[in-house]
């Protein structure tokens, strides 16, 4: 009797996490739980796939007390095999969560910490628990402000998008030698993906991104894959701390393996996470 297998991926509603969900979903020894802001895009993917092993819950990610109720649903599992940290959005003016946070910090790095750290246990539970980032190779496009990591200063959506995918690489680096937990943790650049990716923005940013999309895009099905090989393939079951592309390991930017700068990355994301709810 085969044992199923607690995958979560956030962002499952949509683009590259709906593409990964109804892939792993045909296997019925994985049960899936997807993760996402929108309860009518959830509750159509329940309907349309008709599936047992699916479940959607609903979380706004870029709130840290909603973040930590979901957890506490998520823990009653018997353990997590595979959190897929992929939920992110850009965002051409600056915003705020409720706990006065930037969004794109909030949602595209906090997020991923926050629901790891809360996970931690439950993955460990399993024999080869995972934790799999999706980053992206807009990370080389600027340096980190360590002064600013809040993007308070000259907003720029872009540059704020591409340093919260930064933030995601110092994360994965620093996942085991901070933690020294037998939880594995890597990241991804699933590529450039025609998904609805940017649509939240207003009309003129929407309107260059999904240019670009149309002439220089991959299929969400395509970037799915490199996740996809993370969670299925055996090989990667001992694998932590690396950068993924095409389903094989590839090089970050050389500022990525800076030590000081992990280091104060992972100091800064942990106190962001031990604040009082």
């Amino acid at each position: 009797m085969s044992i199923k297998k607690n995958i979560i991926i956030t962002g499952g509603t949509d683009g590259i996490g709906l593409a990964i969900t109804k892939e792993l979903s045909k296997n019925l020894d994985n049960n899936i739980i997807i993760i996402g802001n929108n309860m009518s895009k959830g509750t159509k993917i329940i309907n349309d796939l008709k599936l047992n092993n699916l479940e959607f819950i609903k979380c706004d990610l870029s709130e840290k007390k909603e973040i930590y109720n979901l957890s506490q649903k998520l823990k009653k599992l018997d353990k997590i095999d595979v959190l897929l940290n992929n939920a992110g959005a850009i965002f051409s003016k600056r915003q705020i969560n409720s706990d006065n946070i930037e969004k794109t910090f909030a949602l595209n790095h906090l997020s991923y910490f926050h629901l790891s750290m809360y996970l931690l246990k439950s993955l460990e539970k399993s024999p080869n628990g995972k934790v799999i980032n999706v980053a992206s190779n807009a990370h080389k496009r600027y340096l980190l402000d360590l002064d600013d990591l809040e993007n308070k200063n000259n907003y720029s959506g872009w540059k704020s998008y591409c340093r919260s995918k930064l933030l995601n690489i110092y994360f994965t680096y620093n996942f085991n030698k901070k933690l020294k937990t037998k939880v594995t943790c890597n990241c991804l650049h699933p590529g450039f993906v025609n998904s609805n990716f940017g649509n939240n923005n207003i009309s003129i940013f929407r309107f260059t991104i999904n240019i670009l999309k149309n002439f220089l895009a991959i299929t969400c099905q395509k970037a799915a894959e490199t996740p996809i090989e993370l969670i299925n393939n055996k090989n990667f079951d001992n694998v932590t701390g690396k950068y993924f592309f095409n389903k094989k390991e590839i090089k970050s930017a050389i500022n990525t393996y800076d030590e000081k700068i992990g280091d104060f990355v992972w100091k800064e994301s942990l106190s962001y996470h031990n604040k009082q709810l």
